[in-house]
């Protein structure tokens, strides 16, 4: 999880090396196919699919509850949206769950903006929650820890050229300040530590 731009790992050139024919695919016509009556109509274009990262978490009802369990909920959540701004530039929610003061939530914003400025995108990243767990601290304020594994990915280039790239599963131990107020659920601070390999 990223607190500077780009992943923890990073390969830098990748294409450069593989050759550019591996992170582009290859143009293919469209066959055209003749119908009984003759006539020759070209045949459908395959329409391109969402990939998994690209598609908005729903948000849980249980963010409507003041609750261990609506803690954890807003923890998931949070997390959910993660892999979600970065392959979409789509900040509204995140910032929505954001406080002003949050150090992660606001190097998320930067990054996640750098990078469509750039006009680059973001493959992968999926958030795996393993373990979760949240006990409140004072009324309405949360403590929320969390095992959680990011999936590898890539980030590309307008020309789908390889930017940056973390090739292997990371696991990391994440840690939330989250309070309840009246608009809803914010994240006051979540900090992120790669969990060492024993």
């Amino acid at each position: 999880m990223r607190l500077s731009r780009g992943p923890m790992a990073v390969v830098a050139g990748l294409c450069a090396v593989v050759g550019l024919a591996a992170c582009t695919p290859e143009a293919t016509e469209p066959t055209p196919t003749v119908s009984p009556a003759g006539t020759t109509t070209p045949s459908a274009s395959p329409t391109p699919t969402t990939p998994p990262e690209g598609i908005a978490p729903e948000r849980p009802a249980e963010l409507a509850e003041v609750s261990v369990a609506g803690a954890e909920a807003a923890a998931r959540y949070f997390l959910q949206l993660y892999p979600y701004v970065y392959a979409t530039g789509d900040l509204t929610e995140w910032r929505a769950l954001s406080h002003p003061e949050c150090t992660f939530c606001a190097s998320v914003v930067s990054n996640v903006e750098a990078q469509v400025a750039a006009g680059n995108v973001n493959r992968g990243s999926l958030i795996d929650v393993l373990e979760i767990a949240a006990a409140e601290i004072t009324p309405g304020r949360f403590g929320v820890n969390a095992v959680i594994t990011e999936a590898p990915s890539r980030e590309l280039d307008p020309d789908g050229n390889v930017v940056s790239e973390q090739p292997s599963p990371i696991t990391y131990d994440a840690v939330f300040a989250l309070q309840h107020l009246q608009a809803g659920w914010v994240v006051l601070e979540l900090d992120v530590a790669e969990v060492e390999e024993s």
